[in-house]
């Protein structure tokens, strides 16, 4: 007890003025205000605008490389396209909405904005129901181009089309059927001007699981189809196995769908919705980001290709090749025939050789499509010779 007093008395200077940084359980900065007016929009910002540079990136890559030399876009480019386009729009009207104030205390934002917010919250939902939806449908493409001359699995993938084209169908008119009128998502004036009939909570409930267990089937499928077809390939087990991993990356926009379901209690608990909608928002936005990579990268192989060889060309060192290539042997990632040393710049030239040889078929093949095309008489159809003697030029080079 006289320790405390003399503590307490050293706490008063000479001008009787009360010094709380001497006494030990009253810290100097026990009682410094904190601004309570904090905002989390900046998680949703960063995680959703990293994503998308690095999904965009992908997707021009992709289509750079079916678009040289010549253009060769099918179904599952264009729809992946268009789900990129409404992916950008969704992250565009998201961003407005933290402009109004998403993400801070609803009690530090007027009303107004708060309404124009979750306004935009309300349209944003619709755009990512369809971009996730197109991206889905162009793996379904391309995998139907993989699978065309096997009517079974046409027949599957069918299916699985017109199920995710139904659900989506479905999503979007219960978003504006589940309360009548569905203005009061972001009016709450509603709710004094008239009766606002809504869907029970559970039924509401059961349609977001429900259309998030769609999400994570449809992810499943299309990762472990490709292993069917890919084990049977005349291909080194190294490709196979990164071809398989390069499928099975939709896997982790399934586990963005379920961590983004689990956050489903949470949310009805909370005392300030306002807020606590970017936590949800947050995991929509990777499973969409995830599975729009997962639906670009696998097509990238041959640019990938291309990339490392140009990145190994540089930091090549030929003495390090042979023990580099043992210890791939030794982990299992390259065959016991592949531990002969063998120079990079061979490689590298084997590459370009089977490159050149692939041009000369597609312009081989061009050239016996040029000559074969039939008019709608049946006689054949005049060509430019010129184009086919260039054709044929290039298949020499």
């Amino acid at each position: 007890m006289s320790n405390f007093l003399t503590r307490f008395n050293k706490s008063i200077n000479d001008t009787g003025s009360f010094n709380t940084s001497e006494i030990p359980f009253f810290p100097s900065n026990q009682f410094q205000k904190t601004n309570p007016d904090t905002t989390t929009a900046p998680i949703l910002l960063g995680v959703g605008g990293g994503l998308l540079f690095i999904s965009l990136t992908l997707l021009t890559a992709r289509i750079w490389s079916r678009t040289r030399p010549v253009i060769r876009l099918h179904a599952d480019d264009w729809t992946l396209l268009g789900g990129a386009v409404l992916t950008i729009i969704s992250y565009a009207i998201l961003s407005f909405s933290v402009v109004h104030g998403l993400g801070r205390r609803m009690r530090f934002v007027r009303f107004s904005r708060r309404r124009s917010a979750l306004r935009l919250l309300f349209i944003a939902q619709v755009f990512w129901y369809w971009a996730i939806t197109l991206v889905k449908l162009s793996v379904a493409c391309l995998l139907l181009r993989v699978k065309h001359s096997q009517r079974r699995w046409r027949i599957f993938l069918y299916i699985m089309m017109t199920i995710i084209i139904a659900a989506v169908v479905v999503q979007t008119c219960f978003q504006f059927l589940q309360c009548r009128p569905f203005s009061v998502f972001w009016d709450a004036r509603v709710l004094r001007e008239g009766p606002v009939r809504c869907f029970p909570a559970k039924v509401i409930n059961g349609n977001i699981v429900a259309f998030a267990a769609l999400q994570v089937f449809v992810d499943l499928v299309f990762s472990f189809i490709p292993i069917t077809f890919i084990r049977k390939l005349n291909r080194p087990r190294r490709e196979k196995i990164f071809m398989c991993v390069l499928m099975a990356l939709g896997l982790f926009a399934s586990g963005a769908a379920i961590v983004r379901t689990l956050t489903l209690p949470e949310f009805y608990k909370t005392d300030d919705l306002f807020r606590s909608n970017v936590k949800a928002t947050v995991w929509a936005v990777v499973e969409l980001q995830f599975a729009l990579i997962a639906a670009t990268i696998p097509t990238l192989k041959a640019v990938l290709e291309k990339a490392l060889l140009r990145v190994g060309t540089f930091f090549y060192k030929e003495e390090n090749e042979k023990t580099a290539r043992s210890k791939l042997v030794a982990i299992g990632l390259l065959g016991i025939e592949d531990q002969e040393e063998r120079t990079f710049e061979n490689a590298l030239e084997g590459w370009k050789s089977g490159e050149k040889q692939m041009k000369r078929k597609e312009n081989d093949l061009e050239i016996d499509g040029l000559r074969t095309q039939t008019d709608s008489e049946g006689s054949v159809a005049s060509i430019d010779e010129e184009t086919v003697k260039g054709m044929e030029a290039r298949s020499v080079v």
